[in-house]
């Protein structure tokens, strides 16, 4: 039954997805235990294979030298020669004999009748039982005889005696074997080597691995104690892709998780008590409001003069009481999605508007008022009064930012989406560890400022599907960069 190449395909890829993201730590142990015995193991079947190569030789050298002295040994016997001079008649080679340390011919009786040995010559010794020969029609047998690193051979052959009959002589080879013992001693010496190389290099890798994985671990412990003692702002940064690094993106998670919930704890407190504080404030301020309409309208001084300044002074308090509403209107508003009432607004009319309020503010600090328009007078839908608000923020901070004077510069341009529009002084800018919290509700660098302006302003313009980008350089002045869509897309908070 044939498989189509789709299902195999689909079976491929669901095997692929259930493949584990992160390396099981246990397999790469495993893994890594296995290469270094599979190495062990390599290292030592070649070495012994070079060992097996060796021995071998210097034992067919051993027998060729062997052979070639029983040789030499038999063939004296038909000449009248000694063996010395025998083997100097062959003109052999010393790589030949240079094994070689005695060759002799031993009768019945164990009688020397002829040897190398000069001095050795009609001396007895004593041949081998015939225990301890080789079995019939072998030709070699060993005795038991060693001298140092030497071994001597007796090779037993037939001749006949005096009387005619047949006897067992001997032809006696004594061979040096003290190269072979040097090459078994030499594999032996590099086995050894070998063996406690490979062993002094897994404890490398054993202590290796057991500082890379309690090293983490280390700094895992020490994150925990940061934690325990309120600082939410540690992450861990291991770079690991096994059980030790899924622990520490697991931990990274939940460092983020507890420092969400400590943030929206601390909002929400700050939150409900601000709430219910701008509530109790709004309720008298409503009723000051109309005591204040109440005695403009019952209780202006008839005199020209004294009206004039009844005007000025009640004017006065109206304003300071529609200031304060704004400002418990903004402490309300902080968090909270705003219901927006979407029309047609063209920027430039809109901030043009904002320019005049605060025009006599900024020409008595000096300061100069620039706006550059590119958007050849197209719209964006928007609710005009909430970034009326907004761009009153921006700049009213600008001109509090130089006052030693300077410029303000404000540039609307159309972009691919919207309209952007910058925001530019020249004032004194903002440290880069304040950048970060300029739009914290409550965090303010004023020392009278309560920190709710620009967390205001970004409320607007998140509630307008924008955003809104602050850019400074200390001594060198501040740019707010806003994005605004042509059209927001309708959902909470969109009229």
């Amino acid at each position: 039954m044939s498989t189509k190449p789709g299902a195999t395909h689909r079976r491929l890829c669901q095997w692929a997805l259930r493949m584990p993201r992160y390396l099981d730590l246990r397999f790469r142990l495993a893994t890594l235990l296995s290469v270094v015995i599979i190495g062990m193991v390599a290292v030592l079947y070649e070495l012994n294979r070079r060992a097996e190569r060796q021995i071998l030789a210097q034992v067919e050298a051993q027998t060729a030298q062997l052979t070639t002295a029983l040789e030499l040994g038999l063939q004296s016997i038909s000449t009248s020669d000694y063996l010395d001079d025998f083997i100097r008649s062959r003109q052999l080679t010393p790589k030949q004999l240079q094994r070689i340390r005695r060759i002799a011919i031993v009768d019945a009786n164990g009688l020397v009748t002829d040897s190398t040995l000069r001095a050795e010559r009609g001396q007895h010794i004593h041949p081998p039982s015939d225990e301890a020969l080789v079995k019939e029609g072998d030709p070699l047998a060993a005795s038991d005889a060693e001298n140092g690193l030497a071994r001597t051979i007796f090779i037993p052959f037939q001749a006949l005696g005096k009387d005619g009959s047949p006897e067992r002589n001997y032809v006696v080879v004594t061979i040096s074997a003290q190269t072979l013992t040097e090459t078994i001693a030499q594999t032996s010496r590099q086995r050894l080597l070998v063996t406690g190389s490979a062993l002094l290099a897994a404890l490398v890798v054993a202590v290796a691995l057991v500082w890379r994985f309690t090293q983490p671990i280390g700094e895992l412990v020490k994150a925990t104690r940061r934690i325990e003692e309120g600082d939410l702002d540690v992450r861990l940064t291991l770079n690991r892709r096994d059980e030790i690094g899924l622990l520490a993106e697991r931990f990274n998670a939940m460092v983020a998780r507890l420092r969400e919930a400590r943030d929206l704890e601390r909002e929400a407190v700050v939150g409900r008590l601000t709430s219910g504080i701008a509530h109790e404030i709004r309720n008298p301020l409503n009723f000051i409001n109309l005591t204040m309409d109440h005695v403009r309208t019952r209780h202006a001084p008839s005199d020209p003069t004294e009206r004039a300044t009844f005007e000025r002074l009640t004017t006065a308090v109206k304003d300071e009481i529609a200031r304060l509403n704004t400002l418990v209107t903004n402490v309300l508003r902080v968090g909270r999605p705003a219901i927006l009432a979407l029309r047609p607004v063209k920027l430039s009319d809109l901030i043009a508007a904002v320019l005049d309020v605060a025009r006599s503010k900024a020409e008595a600090q000096q300061i100069e008022l620039i706006c550059v328009d590119d958007t050849q007078g197209t719209t964006i839908e928007a609710d005009a009064d909430s970034l009326k608000s907004c761009f009153s923020n921006l700049v009213i901070n600008a001109i509090e930012a130089m006052p030693n004077g300077g410029r303000l510069r404000i540039h609307i341009r159309d972009t691919s989406t919207g309209q952007l529009v910058e925001v530019s002084d020249t004032g004194t800018g903002i440290s880069r560890d304040e950048l970060k919290h300029i739009f914290d509700p409550y965090f303010s660098t004023k020392e009278t400022g309560i920190g709710l302006g620009l967390a205001v302003t970004r409320q607007i313009v998140t509630d307008h599907g924008g955003t809104i980008e602050p850019v400074s350089h200390p001594g060198q002045g501040t740019t707010f960069i806003v994005r605004l869509p042509f059209r927001r897309m309708l959902g909470k908070g969109a009229a």
